[in-house]
């Protein structure tokens, strides 16, 4: 799986469920990237992926759950001040992630690696 192709799976999913903002369709798309971008660069492979407007969620308004699983076992990290060092190179994935979410969970996987699913509102 590919960045390229978790948006395309992003975008659809958002288009099938209807409206959507620009700006909440952009975040998600984001957040998609970065997901499978962070598994592909540091959890061994993005090993599967959805992407699934949930309208029947406990809240008022619907959400976007996003699933990635990969085969590190080991935990996304980030540092307090990821996203205000301009002269970092890299690191700033999972630290985009907390920001644009409104919930997530990370599991370990019985065989090993990880599932970590996350969820965006959609006004």
């Amino acid at each position: 799986m590919s960045a390229a192709q978790a948006r395309r799976s992003v975008r659809q999913s958002l288009r099938e469920a209807g409206s959507c903002t620009a700006d909440t369709e952009a975040n998600a798309l984001l957040v998609a990237s970065e997901l499978v971008t962070n598994a592909n660069r540091h959890g061994g492979g993005a090993t599967a992926f959805t992407a699934r407007v949930d309208t029947a969620a406990p809240a008022a308004a619907p959400v976007l759950r996003i699933t990635v699983e990969d085969a590190d076992s080991a935990l996304p990290h980030t540092t307090p001040h990821a996203l205000r060092e301009r002269a970092r190179p890299s690191g700033r994935g999972w630290a985009l992630v907390l920001l644009l979410t409104d919930a997530r969970t990370v599991t370990p996987l019985p065989g090993g690696g990880k599932r970590i699913t996350v969820t965006v509102r959609l006004p």
